[in-house]
């Protein structure tokens, strides 16, 4: 349901409160690069170096899949050259995958939010555009536009950040190039450092500023609009939670677990009743599960596995990834005889 939006003027002294008020959430954000780090350098033991696909490889791969977005997008992350993005551009600008790697490569604040509303434009159904937008509007202190913006992304089921068939994509572009599938995948995990830390450093910090901001709205008295705000923030949290890359689930789950223990355990935190201890509960089983499922890869012989893979095993493991995601990816690969 949605909420009522703030007056203009409640917005002024709400927007006054939260910035004198407001504690620094770079302690999340760095805990979420850093579980991206880490997922990038431990997944198959390959290290986060990154590797570069030759221009002479990249154009062939290109004439073999001509007109293909996703295609120009891996190879511009294969090689570092921002002139596949460029093309990418002019050929598919209504594609959001485009968009959403041309806000990586922004560099200003105002090339970033014309990308985040391309991208909003692209995929209305999608709210990753509402959230980049979102991270602008609070970094300008509009907590107005904030507001607005979360009630579009509250009306956007269909979250997806892309992650996944970009990785696979730029796996396949390095083994296409000549190199060994083995050698494919470490060089394409390498290449989400090129992001810069990418959407899930942001859409944390994001969920940081929604947690504050959820609790200065309690303390002024705004219950419906806390409300509002607790919902969005647990839904973002849920969203990055069904990624099919770690890092990203781990991300979800730690946007989560923080705000929900930010609570009495007794406050009731939804419709159905259900208290914040128990709802935090269900969280901590759901990263316990996570953890489970990341140790049933043996990953001692996923490493004696992974480096003889053919490339009908290795277009396998991109299947799964896609499907089924990467743990259950890497799983497959481990159990192969």
């Amino acid at each position: 349901m949605r909420r009522t939006v703030l007056s203009l003027a409640a917005l002024a002294v709400l927007a006054m409160a939260w910035h004198l008020g407001r504690v620094s959430s770079e302690t999340g954000t760095a805990a979420a690069e850093g579980s991206d780090k880490q997922a990038v350098a431990t997944a198959g033991g390959q290290p986060a170096v990154r590797r570069l696909l030759p221009r002479a490889a990249a154009e062939a791969r290109a004439a073999e899949r001509p007109g293909d977005a996703l295609t120009l997008l891996a190879l511009g992350r294969a090689t570092g050259d921002p002139g596949w993005l460029e093309r990418a551009l002019a050929e598919h600008p209504d594609d959001p995958r485009v968009q959403l790697e041309r806000w990586h490569a922004a560099l200003t604040p105002e090339e970033k939010l014309a990308a985040a509303r391309a991208l909003k434009a692209a995929a209305p159904d999608n709210p990753l555009g509402s959230y980049l937008e979102a991270t602008l509007a609070f970094e300008r202190g509009d907590l107005g536009a904030v507001a607005g913006l979360l009630m579009d992304a509250e009306s956007a089921p269909a979250y997806d950040a892309y992650s996944v068939e970009i990785l696979a994509e730029t796996q396949a572009a390095f083994e296409g190039g000549g190199w060994d599938g083995y050698q494919a995948w470490g060089a394409a995990l390498s290449t989400r450092g090129a992001e810069g830390g990418g959407a899930i450093s942001v859409l944390s910090r994001l969920g940081d500023d929604m947690g504050e901001l959820q609790h200065v709205l309690v303390e002024l008295g705004h219950w419906d609009e806390a409300d509002f705000m607790f919902e969005r923030t647990l839904a973002l949290g849920e969203q990055l939670e069904d990624s099919g890359l770690l890092s990203e689930r781990l991300a979800g789950q730690m946007l989560q677990a923080k705000l929900l223990g930010s609570f009495d355990p007794e406050t009731i935190v939804s419709d159905d009743g259900m208290r914040a201890g128990q709802r935090l509960g269900q969280i901590r089983q759901s990263q316990e599960e996570l953890r489970r499922s990341y140790e049933t890869v043996d990953w001692t012989n996923w490493a004696s596995k992974a480096p003889a893979m053919d490339a009908a095993g290795w277009a396998k493991f991109r299947d799964i990834l896609r499907s089924d995601g990467e743990t259950a990816a890497h799983r497959w690969l481990s159990e192969q005889k």
